[in-house]
């Protein structure tokens, strides 16, 4: 599939699911960036919340953030200060991430048929990158394996004076 021709949509959809989530759940300010295709190993991160999904089209969809911008977003969303990287955080990034996936879904539904979303997955570390099977880099501790060497659709975005991303990784099924 060819990402580039679909791109533009794409990203709208993203800007107008996250800027939603942020203004209505999350309760911090939201200022769209860029967006651009990435290769997975330029996509270094502390935590990564994920959910793939399955259909005529499967992929993943990613929040990319640092574990400070993580503890901001959770502290936000209980409305109560976090000092530490914990669990409660790392549901409220799971959360946040399985609420722009349904959102995308949504979406996408209409114009590329039906999708089944998985459960959230949480990742955190210290200079976490994503790379295709069989092709570990070591320029990381942690490497998590995808199963595509396509490049993700990243939509970045800062809030609190932290840039964080949400990606796409899209496949057609065969």
């Amino acid at each position: 599939m060819d990402v580039k021709g679909i791109m533009d949509g794409i990203t709208s959809d993203i800007k107008e699911t996250t800027k939603t989530l942020f203004d209505t759940m999350i309760m911090l300010e939201l200022n769209y960036d860029n967006a651009s295709l990435i290769d997975e190993t330029q996509i270094k991160t502390d935590v990564i919340g994920m959910v793939s999904f399955t259909g005529q089209y499967h992929g993943v969809v990613g929040v990319f953030c640092s574990k400070k911008f993580a503890l901001k977003v959770a502290s936000s969303m209980l409305m109560m200060e976090l000092q530490e990287f914990n669990n409660d955080v790392k549901d409220a990034i799971g959360e946040v991430s399985n609420m722009i996936a349904g959102n995308i879904k949504t979406k996408m539904s209409e114009k590329y048929g039906e999708m089944h979303l998985s459960i959230p997955i949480v990742i955190a570390g210290e200079g976490l990158s994503i790379t295709a099977v069989g092709n570990v880099p070591t320029v990381a501790d942690t490497a998590l394996s995808c199963f595509s060497k396509d490049p993700w659709l990243m939509t970045y975005f800062i809030s609190e004076k932290e840039k964080f991303g949400v990606g796409l990784l899209l496949k057609e099924s065969k």
